[in-house]
């Protein structure tokens, strides 16, 4: 459970140490400048949410596929959303997520204001205007047709892109050599998406 960080002033973060527990998230949304950091290792589908919108697959039904004996084997180049993780960007708001096991009464206290967060080590540049780039996101995702793939297990349609128009499209169909590490994928469209690689 995401809420806005304004209505906490309280809790305190353990750390992740032992915890993989956001290493079974489904799924990430992703705005314009994480394709560049995330197509290597994961591949770039786009959601039918509320709207069209790219999303980054963590888990393959059961657990990211970088997590390794219980620690993640990419830590270095993980994507900026296990970076910032419990945290979250929503336009103007800085959401947290609730359900983190390393969240309680007990470790470090966590910001909860835009000013101590800003000022704190979960900072990330990805914060930096963040209601313009996912208005970006969404604008570029607007002037782009997509390819029903599949219904994810979690219930989300996922879609793929066809054509590289541009340099974020690229990016996109350069991450489907990461679809076979997803189980759920393997289905017609499959094939379709590994003979654009």
């Amino acid at each position: 459970m995401y809420v806005d960080i304004e209505y906490l002033n309280l809790i305190k973060f353990q750390g992740c140490i032992e915890c993989v527990e956001c290493c079974k998230k489904p799924m990430a949304p992703l705005i314009l400048e994480d394709f560049e950091k995330v197509y290597e290792h994961f591949p770039i589908l786009i959601a039918k949410l509320d709207v069209f919108k790219p999303v980054m697959l963590l888990s393959n039904e059961e657990k990211c596929p970088y997590l390794k004996n219980g620690k993640c084997s990419i830590y270095d180049t993980r994507p900026p959303a296990c970076k910032i993780y419990p945290y979250s960007p929503w336009y103007d708001k800085i959401l947290i997520d609730l359900s983190c096991p390393g969240i309680g009464i007990k470790g470090k206290k966590l910001p909860c204001s835009k000013t101590e967060f800003i000022n704190s080590d979960f900072y990330e540049e990805r914060f930096d205007r963040i209601t313009e780039k996912l208005n970006k996101t969404l604008e570029w995702t607007l002037q782009r047709k997509f390819t029903y793939l599949t219904t994810a297990p979690y219930g989300i349609q996922l879609f793929f892109l066809t054509e590289a128009e541009d340099f974020y499209s690229d990016l996109i169909l350069k991450s489907y050599v990461n679809l076979s590490n997803y189980a759920f994928l393997q289905t017609n469209n499959l094939r379709i998406l590994q003979s654009k690689e």
